[in-house]
């Protein structure tokens, strides 16, 4: 017991300290240094998760069945391309390197999964707290220092410190604004204020990062969040007398209303900085507003398509995919179309995207059960839109552990009945 109490602590740890890591990483690049932070942290998390789950050993269940399922297909997948569109070495390292972060969302909710018993003894639902408190004290810190870089090259709409990848960014941000949301409403009525008040900062802490990062998924989604969060508390918080919720908002509103005045020019240049940027494209566009909002994706997904289905191996490839590395090397900026949907079928095929699609769909089932629908139900839908239009959650290092984190509540909330 004392063993695996330690697996699961430093799994714990593992987990809460990787938006450090990805700052330090986003430094190494920034200063173009040569030293791969990231690529060692998340082998280690690899590593790590599967020798930890094949030392525990395995139920024979659904579940198990289809998480080796899919990594074996997948796998294999990747196999045979190398053979049929004949891979060199560093193509097949690359493809390997992309199916390990891949590997990871299926990964840590089997450890989960695996140690249960002992997660269920810890707040899990704190992770995401510490997590959206280290990567917001990882945008804000160098924004008040003076360093980083922008979101956009050649424009000075944005600010994304020293992350390197904005839309994997964005999405972080929209997952911890989410979980110190709901955690903030939760605990607001509770005797202690010290932590409301703190819960409080760390939102509009979030809210100034999605702010700074100015995408316009990330605003537009702090805004919907944010109203959500107060019509939920003031209408739908029965356990809170009504004087108290009307004094609460009263206090937030005013308090907002300060924030305001007193950063309005920041607030108003980050905004009309956004706005500019987006009727700039609107015009670029011919006012196209697919192309506008899925910032071209959809002109890479029609000529991507169309390399998908007129393949040397027409009836081969539509099954098996390219792959990573081979689309990238021979398609160019078609080859990574950002709209994980279509990225997993171009790259498993038909084969890997039926297989992926069913854990996809395992997981959703689970979330959507009456005893399961929490604030992983909620977080998890919101990842699978966010990986359908924007991409970057299922083959991204960050976005695959914030997935496999957010699995893994599901499965605590499901409990024994995961099957």
């Amino acid at each position: 017991m004392k063993n695996e109490q330690r697996t699961v602590s430093f799994f714990l740890i593992l987990m809460t300290i990787f938006p450090i890591v990805d700052v330090l990483n986003g430094y190494v690049l920034s200063m173009h240094y040569s030293l791969p932070v990231g690529v060692i942290y998340r082998m280690i998390c690899f590593l790590f998760l599967v020798i930890a789950i094949l030392l525990y050993g395995f139920r024979q269940n659904l579940y198990t069945i289809l998480t080796f399922l899919t990594i074996f297909v997948c796998g294999i997948l990747l196999l045979i391309q190398s053979i049929v569109l004949s891979h060199t070495p560093e193509m097949i390292f690359q493809d390997s390197v992309v199916l390990i972060k891949f590997y990871l969302w299926l990964l840590i909710p089997y450890f989960v999964y695996q140690h249960q018993q002992i997660l269920r003894t810890v707040n899990y639902d704190k992770i995401f707290v510490i997590i959206s408190f280290l990567f917001t004290i990882g945008l804000l810190i160098p924004y008040f220092l003076n360093v980083g870089n922008q979101t956009y090259e050649n424009s000075a709409a944005g600010y994304k410190g020293f992350y390197f990848a904005t839309n994997d960014t964005t999405l972080a941000f929209i997952v911890a604004s989410t979980f110190t949301g709901w955690y903030l409403v939760k605990k607001v009525g509770n005797k202690s204020g010290i932590k409301v008040f703190g819960l409080l900062a760390l939102y509009f802490g979030n809210m100034l990062c999605l702010l700074l990062l100015a995408t316009k998924t990330g605003i537009l989604y702090g805004i919907i969040l944010t109203a959500s969060l107060f019509i939920y508390f003031v209408f739908f918080q029965n356990k809170i007398p009504t004087v108290y919720r009307v004094m609460i908002s009263a206090v937030a509103f005013i308090f907002i209303i300060f924030i305001f005045f007193n950063g309005r020019q920041f607030i108003v240049e980050a905004t009309v900085g956004t706005i500019n940027r987006i009727t700039y494209f609107y015009k670029l566009f011919d006012g196209d507003l697919v192309r506008l909002i899925t910032s071209s994706r959809s002109d890479y997904l029609q000529e991507g398509w169309n390399y998908f289905i007129q393949s040397n191996h027409p009836f081969l490839i539509p099954l098996i995919g390219f792959g990573f590395e081979y689309r990238l090397l021979h398609f160019g900026r078609i080859g990574l179309i950002e709209m994980d949907f279509f990225d997993l079928l171009f790259s498993f095929g038909l084969i890997g995207l039926v297989i992926v699609t069913t854990m996809i769909i395992y997981f959703a089932a689970l979330s959507l059960k009456k005893q399961s629908r929490t604030i992983y139900s909620i977080t998890y839908l919101v990842l699978l839109i966010y990986g359908f239009m924007a991409g970057h959650v299922f083959f991204s290092a960050l976005s695959t552990t914030l997935l496999g984190l957010v699995c893994g509540g599901i499965i605590l909330k499901q409990g024994e009945n995961c099957k």
